[in-house]
């Protein structure tokens, strides 16, 4: 399997628990089994992330469309925070980020679409990997602006998007299954104070402390309810 590309987003993902022993997995410390990649060959999950070597991510942002928002600044300001407040959540220096005005020389291309296509919404991340070879790649972060029923999102909500599609493009392949988490496949719409929480930091600090490559044992689908 050579370059396989995956879509992480809140319409297509898979996902992952922390404690297997507690009945409610929303309580659970973190989500890790709910974020591995699964292998088609082999069904094996594995957990999948950039070195630390390969640190400062680079990220183009590309303009978004003429037209699109009123605000445009606003909004290309709303992504801009979306990829920066991840800094520093692992340890100091991991992850961290420096913007490239040529999106060939970036590690995460943030890119837009004119019309929305494929039933997703507002953005999507696109992994370019290689399971078995445990190569881990963002193609892009596909960016549309809109919601089903092509309602523009708003300044917050592309903020939030954007928080969520970044969680995807550090590793975190699918969802947590409490909505109060920037992770949450369902909450990013109308959290009333979207942000990192705890068990996204934890979430995400055990995924970087694994090495590239583990397989997790017990890892869940997003069937939970």
């Amino acid at each position: 399997m050579n370059g396989l590309a995956l879509v992480a987003s809140c319409v297509i993902g898979l996902a992952v628990t922390g404690c297997a022993s507690n009945p409610d997995p929303r309580d659970d410390p973190d989500y890790l089994r709910w974020v591995a990649f699964r292998s088609i060959v082999g069904k094996e999950n594995l957990l999948l992330r950039w070195r630390r070597d390969q640190m400062p991510l680079k990220v183009h942002v590309m303009q978004a469309p003429e037209g699109l928002f009123d605000q445009p600044a606003d909004v290309h300001e709303a992504i801009l925070d979306g990829i920066l407040n991840w800094s520093d959540v692992i340890e100091t220096g991991v992850p961290t980020f420096t913007f490239v005005q040529d999106p060939g020389d970036a590690d995460i291309p943030v890119v837009w679409e004119e019309e929305p296509v494929g039933g997703f919404s507002v953005a999507q991340c696109v992994y370019h990997i290689n399971i078995e070879q445990h190569r881990f790649g963002v193609s892009r972060i596909l960016m549309t602006g809109r919601w089903a029923g092509d309602r523009v999102a708003s300044k917050e909500e592309i903020y939030r998007v954007m928080l969520h599609e970044m969680g995807h493009a550090l590793g975190l392949a699918g969802h947590s299954p409490n909505d109060n988490d920037i992770m949450g496949r369902r909450g990013i719409r109308w959290m009333e104070r979207p942000g990192i929480t705890l068990r996204d930091r934890t979430t995400m600090r055990l995924l970087y402390e694994r090495p590239i490559g583990t397989r997790m044992s017990g890892a869940k689908r997003e069937s939970y309810r």
